[in-house]
């Protein structure tokens, strides 16, 4: 199927070649039910009696390549790019049958201008027809893959290819209990989309590093009895970034899957022997994707200690909650100064005064006892200049005073974990005895 050729430059003999050894793979177990889901109804796995589904497929194909130089008629205009639309020989239009999601000829008021179908071109709706072979799969469900770099499509397509081209050869597509789409066991979609951006980051592009791109999962449930549509998962260019450059150094990758380990929710499942990284939910991709912040589990407020180095919080803060480092630099030089306060006054329930602070006001005022203490401590210098808690710990109308919060206590547990443990351990031997 792989001709070498785009398809507007591919010689009209090859791309038919190529659309019957579509049909041939098509036609398989394990790519029919595939297709339930994508093109339902379709000729492809039409269940009718003595309905030819090879000659009806491949009879359809070769139509639209017939298209693809031939003037039409038809005075639509593709949806897609703008080009004349195709007019099929069988004068009919395209609907969910041809084309995944778009809603089926009986409903005219789901198509642009009332119409009976879908203005498609033939050079469109020819790679429609080609494109379940860079699908994924997750969940059960075909995923349509989109990035903003044709590098990175081009690489992933080619493992797609190769996955296709591997099970093919192998007889593995004449069983329905083989996937006909690039599958890696991955039962959460969310999972699936942070496992293609690991994947994504090591493409090697000797030009420019693979670290700012944007990918989106569309999974599809086309299937004709009560479709649930489609779901977006959407990993943004920032996010991409923060989880690049953790990728990148050894070091952190391994603090970062540490630290997910701990998240995911509910107990392995033990009938599908997947590894849980595949099956389960993990609240920091759900937070990450939903652009909520996920500093809270840097900490572990049970052991009074962090969960990640200072450096991978300072890699997020700027990445992905767009603060620069001056700002950062002023919270932790603030919190460096608290730990010196609270280490010389001796008064570590400032900590969980800091840490219990539901609300701006009453943490406001923690800072504020915070600040009493270091003047009785006979400082000469302020704990904080006006300026510094006016513009970098506390900017703007105070919505990320959060943010602030969970930066000082990690900064806290990191500089003051030592005295922290030694004290939980006085308390726990005060108790035995």
């Amino acid at each position: 199927m792989n001709t070498g050729f785009n398809i507007g430059e591919c010689p009209e003999d090859k791309l038919k070649q190529a659309s019957e050894q579509l049909v041939e793979l098509y036609l398989t177990p394990a790519w029919s039910k595939e297709l339930q889901s994508i093109f339902p109804n379709s000729t492809y796995i039409q269940s009718a009696k003595n309905y030819d589904k090879k000659g009806k497929s491949i009879e359809f194909l070769h139509d639209l390549i017939e298209g693809l130089n031939s003037e039409n008629n038809n005075d639509g205009y593709c949806v897609f790019c703008g080009s004349p639309a195709h007019q099929r020989n069988d004068g009919k239009p395209f609907v969910k049958t041809q084309v995944p999601l778009i809603g089926s000829s009986d409903f005219t008021n789901f198509f642009p201008s009332f119409k009976n179908g879908m203005d498609l071109c033939a050079k469109c709706a020819l790679a429609i027809q080609f494109s379940p072979l860079l699908y994924y799969k997750s969940g059960g469900k075909p995923c349509c893959i989109s990035c903003n770099n044709l590098f990175v499509l081009e690489k992933f397509g080619q493992e797609c290819i190769e996955y296709i081209t591997q099970k093919n050869a192998a007889g593995s597509f004449d069983s329905k209990e083989t996937s006909g789409i690039f599958n890696e066991g991955f039962k959460n979609p969310q999972n699936a989309l942070f496992n293609l951006a690991y994947k994504f980051i090591n493409y090697e592009r000797e030009e420019e590093a693979i670290d700012k791109e944007e990918i989106v999962l569309y999974l599809m449930d086309n299937y004709n009895q009560n479709p649930a549509g489609v779901s977006i998962y959407k990993l943004p260019n920032n996010v991409f970034s923060f989880v690049a450059s953790v990728m990148h150094s050894p070091e952190l990758k391994d603090v970062w899957y540490s630290l997910l380990s701990k998240h995911y929710w509910g107990k392995k499942d033990k009938k599908s022997g997947l590894p849980i990284w595949k099956t389960n939910y993990n609240q920091i991709h759900d937070y990450l994707l939903k652009n909520r912040s996920i500093l809270r589990f840097f900490r572990d407020d049970v052991n009074k200690k962090t969960t990640v180095p200072w450096i991978l919080v300072e890699n997020y803060m700027q990445r992905v909650r767009n603060v620069n480092q001056n700002r950062i630099n002023a919270i932790k030089d603030y919190a460096d100064r608290i730990a010196q306060c609270i280490t010389e006054s001796k008064k570590t329930k400032r900590i969980n005064d800091l840490i219990a602070a539901k609300d701006f006001p009453t943490f406001k005022n923690q800072l504020r006892m915070v600040g009493k203490d270091w003047q009785t401590l006979g400082k000469e210098e302020p704990l904080i200049s006006f300026d510094d808690y006016v513009y970098s710990i506390m900017p703007d109308d105070y919505s990320n005073w959060r943010d602030v919060q969970n930066l000082i206590t990690i900064r806290l547990y990191e500089e003051l974990h030592p005295i922290l443990a030694n004290t939980d351990e006085e308390r726990t031997e005060g108790e035995q005895i």
